[in-house]
């Protein structure tokens, strides 16, 4: 089946429903198309809590210097920010850095001093990835280290790249959600035959992520069509992670709703899904 053949909607009461656990998923023939893992907070040490909350502050906070992706290709709703190296459309220019210039501009010093954040998002998501799967880290680390492409933590071209390679860098560039995401059946036409996603609940103010949350965010599901499973993106009060053979299998999110502010109490968070997602861009190279 490809991604013109799927109807607009696929009936989830009539395919399996991923929800607790870690699980591997395979194809009738054998190939691994999903590894899925649920990590409440609860389970989380306070320190491993603290950094993601870190991370994904740090995300919201870089709206501030780029500009929404343009809803082309998958995407039908919801925001998608992107910060890292992507190729320059400038002749003789080979890449550089998602951002709007305006925006830059007008914060300067701010925008100079991310490297130590950059950092940490790194570091975090580049060992969250073994945590799931190490085998398949290691083949999107190795895709990466391929291309001679920096990293999306990296603020600066330093040339030599593959001599300033770290033991967490996997990705040129990061993505990430918000606001009811939601995009149509594809296959993805990155470098690596793999893609990782994490989703979490946040304050859409503040980024701050919610630890106690009850559910307040309905619906969200990342669907496998040929696979006949989706993930259910709402049951966590926690960080879901997911490795998935994203150039093989066609895949799509369906949104999530945010909550009703008007029927919350005042001192109450307003929440949003969010995810983020490595993505390896081939066309950084070609």
């Amino acid at each position: 089946m490809t991604p013109s053949e799927i109807p607009r909607f696929v009936d989830v009461n009539q395919i399996k429903r991923i929800h607790f656990g870690r699980v591997a998923i395979f194809s009738s023939t054998g190939l691994l198309i999903a590894l899925v893992e649920f990590r409440p907070f609860t389970t989380m040490s306070e320190v491993k809590v603290n950094q993601w909350d870190e991370l994904s502050q740090f995300l919201f906070r870089e709206k501030r210097f780029t500009d929404l992706i343009a809803t082309t290709g998958a995407l039908l709703e919801g925001f998608m920010f992107a910060i890292g190296w992507r190729k320059c459309s400038t002749k003789n220019e080979q890449f550089g850095l998602y951002g709007s210039v305006g925006k830059i501009e007008n914060a300067k010093d701010e925008w100079r001093n991310r490297g130590a954040n950059l950092s940490l998002v790194g570091c975090i998501l580049g060992q969250s990835l073994p945590y799931v799967g190490d085998n398949l880290f290691q083949k999107i680390q190795n895709c990466y280290n391929s291309l001679g492409v920096p990293s999306f933590d990296q603020v600066n071209y330093e040339g030599d790249i593959l001599a300033n390679q770290g033991a967490c860098e996997f990705a040129s560039a990061l993505t990430f959600t918000m606001n009811g995401f939601k995009n149509s059946p594809h296959l993805d036409k990155d470098a690596s035959q793999y893609a990782s996603g994490w989703w979490f609940q946040a304050d859409k103010r503040t980024g701050q992520i919610q630890r106690d949350a009850p559910k307040w965010c309905t619906g969200g599901k990342l669907i496998f069509p040929n696979g006949h499973f989706w993930i259910d993106l709402s049951t966590c009060h926690g960080l879901i992670q997911v490795v998935w053979a994203s150039s093989k299998f066609v895949q799509y999110t369906d949104s999530s709703k945010d909550n009703d502010s008007t029927t919350l109490v005042a001192h109450k968070p307003i929440l949003t899904l969010v995810k983020a997602s490595e993505d390896l861009n081939k066309s950084i190279n070609d």
